[in-house]
């Protein structure tokens, strides 16, 4: 008898780390004891749901979304999806996950919601009005206070994370493509579709600087700036990036000249992202590659070629060795960067995958 209940425990577990066997230690995710218990086993058989859901909050959050209207959240290790949520009313354009993991916030057209990832919970936390079109871009504040969106109704907004009141609301004068947020948590770059970059200053509540780095107006697509504020990285629709070193890493305060350019793919540039250790830069494309360069030279270190169609979404691992693509073959991949190769592949979605989100961080 004693044997058959340890028998019992130790097959969940078993299965676990056999699923995960192969990923970095950090994209497994908490495998292992419960945590919401004194219980000490391998797996705590009373609190099971429970577990599931703090190992979500805890361990890796991976969720996609695109023209299904649905978002899914994967497990990052087994490939399979653990739970999905609708979004009724228009399909998903951009997605981004809190710092505590404990939030997604999907921007369609044109609403943007907010939906628990760690319960089972179907239905938004909050839902912000305000956009008259479709919204391209959403992220967090570090602390969850607010949350900033880009639209093409040509405005970008920063809402309250809790009562969806609008804090800040700028009119950037052309179809908003991409937005990221300074490290600084003080100041939003904007791309858009005139071809114009813009620093948006939150404390003086204006435009502090813009540049267009070519005559044409050829729309840029995507907009990046690296996690310790040296460099801001925006690519075109004609596949050129450009890329600017701060003099200072504390402010975006001038764009005034691009440090270099590099035609990056043959075709539409779909998105730019400087890695977390920013020492690589992303660019997926319609060619249906991802390419990875060294930074700051801009060599070519390696491309991504699984996908059949257009790869519209990537995001790094917080280690910057694993990358996630999502593309309009209905399928999202994992790579390891260190070899190139395609280690999972996540299948469920029956129409284009525009949106992943990705955050396997520690939570401070």
């Amino acid at each position: 008898r004693q044997h058959k209940r340890q028998q019992r425990r130790r097959l969940p577990a078993l299965g676990l780390r056999g699923a995960a066997a192969g990923l970095p230690r950090a994209l497994r995710g908490r495998w292992w004891g419960c945590c919401c218990c004194s219980c000490s086993r391998g797996w705590c058989w009373r609190c099971a749901a429970a577990c599931d859901a703090a190992r979500m909050a805890s361990g890796v959050v991976l969720a996609t979304a695109g023209y299904g209207q649905e978002i899914r959240f994967w497990d990052a290790s087994r490939n399979e999806s653990m739970r999905q949520v609708m979004f009724a009313d228009s399909q998903i354009n951009c997605l981004a996950i809190s710092n505590d993991k404990l939030q997604v916030a999907a921007g369609g057209n044109p609403k943007i919601r907010t939906f628990e990832t760690s319960t089972s919970n179907p239905n938004p936390i909050v839902e912000f009005d305000g956009h008259t079109s479709n919204v391209t871009a959403v992220g967090f504040h570090k602390d969850g206070q607010w949350l900033y969106s880009g639209s093409e109704d040509g405005s970008i907004k920063v809402f309250d994370s809790r009562s969806a009141a609008v804090q800040r609301r700028y009119d950037g004068k052309s179809p908003v493509n991409s937005v990221a947020l300074h490290p600084n948590q003080a100041q939003l770059i904007s791309a858009d579709q005139s071809g114009t970059v813009k620093v948006w200053d939150l404390i003086a509540d204006k435009c502090l600087t813009q540049v267009k780095p070519v005559a044409d107006d050829i729309s840029m697509r995507s907009v990046s700036i690296a996690s310790n504020g040296t460099m801001v990285a925006a690519c075109n629709n004609v596949g050129h990036c450009f890329l600017w070193k701060m003099s200072s890493p504390q402010s975006c305060g001038s764009l005034a000249e691009f440090t270099a350019v590099q035609e990056v793919h043959n075709t539409y540039t779909l998105k730019c992202l400087i890695s977390p250790d920013a020492k690589s830069l992303a660019t997926s494309s319609a060619d249906g590659t991802v390419k990875i360069w060294n930074l700051p030279d801009f060599t070519l270190d390696k491309i991504l070629a699984k996908h059949s169609r257009w790869v519209h979404d990537i995001a790094f691992s917080a280690d910057s060795s694993y990358l996630v693509s999502a593309s309009s073959d209905s399928s999202a991949r994992l790579w390891d960067l260190s070899t190139g190769e395609s280690i999972r592949r996540y299948t469920g979605h029956t129409r284009a995958i525009v949106a992943v989100a990705l955050n396997d961080s520690a939570v401070d």
